[in-house]
């Protein structure tokens, strides 16, 4: 019998967009390139790193390629998953809030409040969708959109940089 036990990851908020982009390093709009995991040094962890392709930059000066540490993954037939962090599918097209972790090492700002994941082409006009499954956020508002057509999200972003 296999018994699994689903937590929430719990983050401070606000999640709100103007919130996030203050808190970030960066900010972009991009493609999933490639994910690879890892054991973090000493064994007890496993770690993501996903390459993005910078398709705009709407906060910062993040190269052509971003690197994103996420925490879990899988290596050979170990899956460690975390509960909250942000998820990303290769050739996926994103919106992440960045902080810097070291170098040019990123990490998702507030973990899956800091990514939004964008419709195909097709789709119009373009929405950028928030998942929030496994987290519960602590200072979230009521209003905070998950679901934003993709020019005003960059619109938001974009004014809160000028401000």
């Amino acid at each position: 019998m296999l018994i699994a036990l689903l937590l929430a990851a719990t983050v401070s908020g606000p999640g709100d967009v103007r919130s996030l982009t203050a808190s970030s390093d960066a900010v972009v709009h991009a493609r999933v390139l490639r994910r690879s995991s890892a054991w973090a040094p000493g064994g007890r962890q496993i770690f993501t790193t996903v390459v993005l392709k910078t398709l705009e930059t709407w906060k910062g000066d993040p190269a052509a390629e971003v690197t994103v540490l996420v925490p879990g993954g899988e290596v050979g037939d170990i899956t460690q998953t975390v509960q909250g962090v942000a998820a990303f599918s290769a050739g996926e097209e994103v919106v992440v809030f960045l902080r810097r972790r070291a170098g040019s090492v990123y990490g998702v700002e507030r973990w899956a409040l800091g990514k939004f994941s964008v419709e195909p082409a097709a789709a119009a006009p373009r929405r950028a969708l928030r998942d929030r499954r496994g987290l519960t956020c602590q200072g979230c508002g009521a209003g905070e959109a998950d679901d934003l057509p993709l020019d005003e999200l960059r619109a938001r972003v974009l004014e809160g940089v000028i401000r």
